[in-house]
């Protein structure tokens, strides 16, 4: 039985659908909804990326291609992070105390999560909830990584 092959296009399109439709919800329940929708979209989020991840460590054989896959991978968790600052930040400004709104800075902000540093500290419970949820998403995407890049330079090396 031959598998289906993994496309990134299918990921990205995820991420972009999840991402809309979590900005439709907080645009017309925000005033109800508004933070706690942001750590559901993130949570659900999170939870699609790295199941995408994971469909790809199964399914690519080749080093390059899971090389190039993973990398994409992660960059949209960095990107999708960015979005959950964003949206965030609309609801409650001050949520990190100097982060500001605009798009490099919540990428900045993301990308400095993912590597474990982040730049701002949350002064809101919100935003500590966010943070330590993008921090165990993070943690989750790399330890998983990590692992089965393990075993499979451990199966190229026993079949070698």
């Amino acid at each position: 039985m031959q598998r289906k092959r993994f496309e990134l296009w299918h990921s990205i399109l995820g991420v972009v659908v999840l991402l809309a439709g979590e900005a439709a919800v907080l645009r017309t329940l925000g005033s109800v909804l508004g933070e706690t929708a942001v750590l559901l979209g993130a949570s659900i989020g999170g939870a699609g990326i790295i199941f995408v991840a994971t469909e790809v460590i199964e399914e690519v054989r080749n080093a390059r291609r899971m090389l190039f896959l993973l990398t994409a991978i992660v960059f949209e968790f960095i990107l999708f992070f960015g979005f959950q600052y964003g949206y965030l930040l609309h609801f409650v400004p001050g949520a990190f105390q100097g982060l500001s709104a605009d798009p490099l800075s919540v990428l900045l902000q993301s990308a400095m999560v993912f590597v474990f540093n982040p730049l701002y500290t949350p002064v809101t419970v919100t935003g500590k909830a966010l943070l330590l949820l993008n921090t165990a998403e993070a943690l989750i995407l790399v330890f998983f990584v990590l692992q089965n890049i393990w075993q499979f330079r451990t199966r190229t090396f026993t079949n070698s």
